[in-house]
């Protein structure tokens, strides 16, 4: 079955209640491999979209080049496009944020703000981002590093919020062999080929030394995603459950009593699920191991006593 096929079929399973006759799409394109097949994809399945390009202007002359390649895959497909150009670098700096972590939140903040203009015509408008198979395995192992904890295994999910991720069952190869068989043009970003970034090293280095030891590494880390979303939910409901017996409302406060949290177990998990949503954190938790809990959680507030 060719990539076209399955895309259709995915579709229908992971996200049925839209159909090309009910929704509006905005396409995240940047002009990479991923975008031009996302795009070519969705016009053939016959979707209503409009292609939005960010340029961060951090590449010169690339970054322009990269524009107008955009701007020309909004003719090829009768398609609007529509371009913001941000001062990235500046934004960075004066956030005194990382370059990824600027470029994040700057195109994500202008993409809510397009699908809220295009919900005041049609309710089901959409962002689709071009995400696929490789990004997520690359996106949990990252989140396994970092120590992201449980909620971290689950990947990059299709759904969240107003955006579509409608291309996670497929892998890169996968999307550079539909590129390749429908001619498709597409432009390489050179930053993709350095070892600046952490989502490159494990790209680059990472993934295919193990994949010298488990062959089919990939394959099995996709399929322990999907497990442990399972596991997530199960987690989450014995979680739900734990807290509807251990916390007391009283008029605005939120009590635990000490001797029923102590015969829980394991303590500290349950003990970090209680209080992380008023900006603990699992090591704050950790240290506090020996000690008894008196815990007392007043209107959301962060203000909670470890004694």
């Amino acid at each position: 079955m060719d990539l076209l096929a399955l895309y259709k079929q995915n579709w229908k399973k992971q996200f049925r209640h839209l159909s090309a006759k009910n929704c509006h799409l905005v396409l995240a394109v940047s002009g990479g491999v991923d975008s031009v097949v996302l795009t070519d994809l969705v016009f053939k399945a016959g979707f209503n979209f409009t292609i939005a390009h960010c340029n961060f202007q951090l590449r010169g002359t690339a970054s322009s080049n990269d524009e107008q390649f955009v701007r020309s895959l909004g003719e090829k497909y009768g398609k609007e496009v529509l371009v913001k150009q941000f001062a990235a670098q500046e934004y960075a700096d004066s956030k005194k944020v990382s370059i990824q972590v600027a470029a994040r939140e700057l195109r994500y903040a202008w993409f809510e703000e397009l699908i809220a203009n295009y919900k005041l015509q049609i309710t089901n408008s959409k962002l689709l981002t071009a995400h696929h198979a490789d990004d997520n395995i690359e996106t949990v192992l990252m989140n396994i590093f970092r120590g992201t904890g449980i909620s971290g295994l689950h990947g990059i999910l299709p759904v969240q919020g107003n955006i579509i991720r409608s291309l996670l069952f497929a892998n890169k190869a996968s999307i550079i062999e539909y590129a390749q068989q429908h001619h498709l043009s597409w432009a390489e970003d050179a930053s993709n080929a350095t070892d600046k970034y952490s989502r490159n090293f494990f790209r680059h280095h990472v993934i295919p030394l193990v994949k010298e030891v488990y062959q089919n590494a990939d394959e099995n880390l996709l399929a322990n995603i999907e497990r442990w979303k399972e596991v997530e939910k199960v987690y989450n409901q014995s979680i739900e459950l734990t807290k509807s017996k251990l916390l007391e409302h009283r008029a605005n406060e939120v009590h635990i009593p000490v001797l029923k949290l102590q015969k829980q177990q394991p303590l500290n998990t349950i003990t970090y699920e209680i209080v992380k949503d008023y900006g603990f954190t699992a090591a704050q938790v950790n240290e506090d191991r020996q000690k008894s809990y008196a815990i007392t959680l007043i209107d959301n507030i962060t203000s909670v006593n470890l004694h």
